[in-house]
């Protein structure tokens, strides 16, 4: 998925440069260098959540999406148990 598809009736071009250049500034920061990787994806969908809620800075949807996927990992890692237990 890209912003900067200008056939995309959602949003206009420069709508779709700014949530670009704020998801190229996120994945920098969480250091997500493949465009194929899930938490790229991921990472687009709070990118363009920051969008749709109103925000129109490319530093604060940048840091809004990557707060989001920090606490995402930090949620996932808490669910895996090393030692799972007894469960009878």
């Amino acid at each position: 998925m890209t912003f900067l598809d200008t056939d995309n009736p959602n949003y206009s071009t420069a709508d779709g440069e700014l949530m670009q250049l704020a998801l190229d500034g996120a994945a920098r920061t969480l250091k997500i260098e493949d465009d194929n990787d899930p938490e790229r994806k991921i990472l687009e969908r709070f990118v363009r959540a920051a969008f749709i809620i109103g925000n129109r800075d490319a530093e604060a949807i940048a840091r809004f999406a990557v707060n989001a996927v920090l606490v995402r990992r930090k949620t996932a890692k808490g669910r895996i148990r090393p030692n799972p237990g007894n469960y009878r």
